[in-house]
């Protein structure tokens, strides 16, 4: 990298899909999350994006279902890879309120 370009946010910014394939412990993405029971938020989440970019979802309600659906993640977790799990949601929370601004502004 050149001196004078710096990083942006943007760059290194996940891709939903890859963070739900960690959750879910697939692909090329897989985490090694062993819990089966978080796996199917995974597809939550997707489905809660797929409602930011067709713009049917306030902010108020996409941060109140954020909140919901991480502290369900989180409890399922329990202690089996909560450490993981935890930063992973927290990405998927950082992700889906930036294309919610990117896709409201």
């Amino acid at each position: 990298m050149s001196a004078g370009k710096q990083l942006r946010f943007e760059d290194l910014q996940p891709h939903v899909d890859m963070l739900c394939d960690a959750l879910e412990n697939k692909g090329a993405s897989s985490s090694g999350i062993p819990n089966e029971a978080v796996y199917h938020c995974a597809q939550k989440y997707r489905d809660l994006l797929a409602l930011v970019r067709y713009n049917r979802i306030d902010y108020g309600t996409m941060s109140h279902d954020l909140y919901i659906l991480q502290e369900y993640t989180l409890d399922l977790a329990k202690n089996n890879q909560l450490y993981r799990v935890t930063k992973i949601v927290n990405a998927l929370d950082i992700f889906i309120r930036k294309e919610y601004n990117k896709y409201t502004n």
